[in-house]
């Protein structure tokens, strides 16, 4: 029972980090519009809030996130979630400017002003599949086993 509340409790850790990540992420890459930095670094801040995002949500639904490209990551939401299907592509689509394949063929294409606008979109509407009720229940039943 012990070894299973800590493993329950970390795994909550997990969460708070990661969710707490992408909102700062989410912040900082606004502020960073706002204060006119150039689009491509917007795009680069933005697209690791949508990372962060991702994997906080596997860890609210107890899934390891095994490999951080977004194809694999909305591969295991998808265990557990339907995300809505124009969502899904747009997400997906993000790897194209990613294409990482190996650190020896490594590619980072240049996104454009549409690609920021749209990673900071998707930010929002996967912000939007948290359901702030199965929060508030992993963390009631945390204190309820510690209790």
């Amino acid at each position: 029972m012990r070894l299973e509340l800590m493993e329950k409790r970390s795994r909550f850790d997990d969460f708070e980090k990661e969710y707490r990540d992408s909102k700062a992420y989410l912040h900082r890459a606004k502020l960073f519009l706002k204060e006119g930095l150039d689009h491509s670094v917007v795009f680069n801040v933005a697209s690791l809030a949508l990372e962060r995002y991702l994997v906080a949500l596997c860890y609210l639904h107890d899934m390891e996130p095994y490999n951080h490209n977004y194809t694999c990551l909305m591969d295991t939401v998808e265990m557990f979630m339907e995300v809505p299907e124009e969502l899904n592509k747009e997400i997906r689509s993000l790897d194209k400017i990613f294409d990482i394949c190996t650190l020896d063929d490594y590619f980072h294409g240049d996104p454009e002003v549409s690609d920021m606008e749209r990673v900071l979109s998707m930010c929002e509407r996967v912000e939007g599949l948290f359901d702030q009720e199965v929060i508030r229940s992993f963390k009631d039943s945390l204190i309820e086993d510690l209790g």
